[in-house]
């Protein structure tokens, strides 16, 4: 009985989360900048740290200004909106998923 409560419940739960867990990006390797609050924080692990007070060049060449404004190095200028996430190597993430930078 007990044998097949795991086989049925437990196991494909347990491959489910184990699958999760490798595919999505964990909070703590997750360093960039994020509109917080309507201002420019550094996120550090996941968390917002400290406020802004200078440009910032990320690994892709791109500028993210004080003001949440983002010079992508193909010319493309955006701003950054309440909650959005561009992390250190260029990724912007909107609602916990990366997406293209491409405002």
């Amino acid at each position: 009985m007990l044998t097949k409560f795991l086989r049925t419940i437990i196991y494909p739960i347990a491959a489910i989360l184990l699958t999760l867990s490798l595919v999505m990006p964990a909070a703590a390797d997750m360093d960039g900048v994020m509109m917080h609050g309507g201002k420019m924080m550094m996120m550090k692990a996941g968390h917002p740290a400290t406020a802004m007070d200078h440009e910032l060049t990320l690994s892709d060449g791109a500028i993210v200004e004080v003001d949440g404004t983002v010079n992508s190095k193909d010319g493309k200028i955006f701003h950054l909106q309440e909650g959005e996430i561009i992390l250190m190597d260029g990724h912007l993430m909107k609602g916990g998923k990366a997406a293209p930078m491409c405002h």
